[in-house]
């Protein structure tokens, strides 16, 4: 007899293609769809797997909450609190702009382990007590603030309507989408596959948005 609750668990799908285009896990939308990705970056899809792709896509993409997230501690140990936090919300502005052209693979599994809650759970607990010892109440508080807001997107949701208008300057596409095109182009060079076909995906993911945007 099988206990019901000594049934493997179901593992969630890394992705739905639906006609809307490519839902990852982590809740991404791609305004593109796996039929076209395996037609014009077969080679790159085949060799890494698409699941793969969408998730490491996913991970750059939240890189500049997980670098903010890092950042923050180190600047309230060099500057006063609202230093610390202007140069905090500068370095995420920036970050968030230009991310999605400036895709480094090689950095993605780093970044992976770095977003991790227990990881950044355990910095701030070492940190916010250093500062609860040394009586710097200002920096604790802070740095509770800052991480709570950084982790529910609170951030991201404040600073959101300035950073768009500077990524659709900055790239031709979505966030999302630039940044899965980026990765499959540096992840074609690393392998040395050539892919003629990228262009094609990207205009039709423009031709996507333009039309999702009507």
């Amino acid at each position: 007899m099988t206990w019901p609750w000594s049934r493997p668990a179901r593992q969630a799908p890394a992705y739905v293609d639906t006609p809307a285009g490519l839902l990852s896990a982590d809740g991404t939308h791609y305004r593109t769809t796996e039929p076209l990705l395996r037609e014009y970056a077969g080679p790159v899809v085949e060799a890494v797997g698409l699941g793969t792709l969408l998730q490491r896509a996913g991970v750059w993409l939240r890189s500049p909450q997980t670098i903010t997230t890092l950042l923050l501690p180190i600047l309230l140990f060099a500057l006063p609190w609202w230093g610390a936090v202007a140069v905090a919300l500068l370095v995420y502005a920036l970050w968030s702009a230009a991310a999605p052209g400036l895709v480094a693979p090689g950095f993605i599994g780093t970044l992976k382990v770095l977003e991790h809650p227990v990881v950044q759970g355990l910095l701030y607990v070492g940190v916010l007590s250093a500062f609860a010892s040394s009586g710097n109440l200002a920096a604790m508080w802070t740095g509770v603030a800052g991480f709570v807001a950084l982790r529910l997107g609170l951030v991201a949701a404040v600073l959101g309507p300035v950073i768009r208008p500077i990524q659709q300057t900055l790239h031709p596409l979505p966030p999302a989408d630039q940044t899965l095109r980026a990765l499959i182009v540096r992840e074609a060079l690393l392998r040395g596959v050539s892919l003629p076909g990228i262009d094609a995906i990207e205009a039709k993911v423009r031709d996507f948005w333009k039309r999702g945007k009507t």
